[in-house]
């Protein structure tokens, strides 16, 4: 695999994130895909190709950045989706005894 240690520097977009019951401030890649704002939260390995983990948000929360350091804020709640089938998993049923 080809060495991916160069730094990159781009925009960046500070949000709050949501994790379980708890939200935290982060500060994530900011991508624009077909002029669409998109989080990216991290990589992932897929059969030797990286690929990004993002959300999209919403444009009218995008505030731009205050001069020239690339540093955008988001007014809103982000959740990461890969923890999105947890919140809505059934609680397991209890083992009786017949």
């Amino acid at each position: 695999m080809r060495n991916r240690s160069k730094v990159r520097v781009g925009p960046k977009v500070i949000h709050r994130h949501r994790v379980g019951e708890h939200i935290l401030r982060r500060v994530s890649e900011l991508v624009f895909v077909q002029e669409a704002p998109k989080a990216v939260l991290g990589w992932i390995d897929m059969a030797g190709d990286r690929t990004p983990v993002y959300l999209e948000l919403d444009p009218q929360r995008l505030r731009p950045p205050r001069g020239s350091n690339g540093i955008f804020y988001y007014d809103g709640v982000t959740t990461d989706p890969r923890f999105a089938e947890l919140e809505i998993a059934p609680p397991r049923a209890a083992k009786g005894r017949s």
